[in-house]
């Protein structure tokens, strides 16, 4: 696929769930928020890319933000947004923990999204990892949803008013990314294999695959799903990065396999019929 087809897909992508989005929250704090996160997350990714080098994007993005396309912040919040939409569905009844969820969802979406992208060349990593991607490149997702998760939810700010939202959240989400990844790189990734992991990290992927559909049909059962209103955005999503599989790595069974791990909850956990 042609990187301006799918810079022209993304943008339809974004408004597409916007709108959808906006069917269910009021659009002046949608749009507070989205603002926020897409700040929040060229912040992240701008520091990141300077400070560690261990990431680059690929030459042919057509606008950019210094050295970040700037999709990729628009794209950010969507992420964000939705993985709080699906904890909030699948899971009503954690609060304490949703901080946690919400990362477990954004690191387990951002699995999908690295090892397709790279293999596509659309940016590329220093180490090697599962698939193309370092583990700790994935988690920094999750990172970054955890400082934002906070902030959106008001933890971090009194009041609850949409600048003071606002403004915890591009504060909070680069500085809890970072704290973490340096945590977890000097405390163990640093230190860890930093090779191609091969099998190893598809049997890894698929035992966590087994524990998050179990965890799913375990809240489908006591109610919890993800109504269509919610899903319909995020197949659409899923959508342009499967086209952008079968475009650019329609033969490679590993890739293919991380596809069915991340799916198969997902599926499992979306309100297919509705009364």
């Amino acid at each position: 696929m042609p990187l301006l087809v799918f810079e022209v897909a993304c943008v339809a992508v974004v408004l597409l769930a916007l709108a959808a989005m906006a069917r269910r929250r009021p659009p002046a704090d949608l749009l507070t928020d989205y603002a926020a996160l897409a700040v929040a997350g060229w912040i992240g990714e701008e520091t990141c890319v300077v400070l560690y080098d261990y990431y680059h994007y690929a030459m042919g993005w057509h606008v950019r933000l210094d050295r970040v396309p700037i999709l990729v912040p628009l794209i950010w919040p969507l992420v964000i947004l939705s993985a709080r939409e699906v904890a909030a569905c699948v899971w009503p009844r954690i609060e304490r923990l949703r901080p946690l969820v919400v990362f477990a969802i954004v690191a387990f979406d951002a699995s999908l999204v690295e090892v397709i992208a790279v293999r596509a060349g659309l940016w590329s990593w220093v180490d090697a990892g599962h698939l193309g991607v370092p583990i700790i490149g994935i988690l920094g997702w999750g990172y970054f949803a955890i400082g934002a998760d906070l902030a959106l939810s008001g933890r971090l700010s009194s009041g609850d008013g949409r600048l003071r939202r606002a403004l915890a959240t591009i504060v909070a989400a680069p500085l809890v990314a970072h704290a973490l990844i340096q945590i977890t790189w000097w405390g163990f990734f640093r230190w860890a294999q930093r090779d191609a992991l091969g099998v190893a990290s598809l049997w890894g992927l698929s035992v966590i695959g087994v524990f998050v559909l179990a965890s799913v049909v375990f809240a489908r059962r006591r109610g919890g799903g993800i109504p269509l209103s919610v899903a319909l955005p995020r197949m659409v999503a899923a959508g342009l990065f499967f086209v952008l599989l079968v475009s650019t790595a329609p033969a490679e069974l590993p890739l293919w396999h991380h596809t069915a791990i991340v799916a198969v909850p997902y599926f499992a956990a979306t309100e297919l019929s509705t009364r």
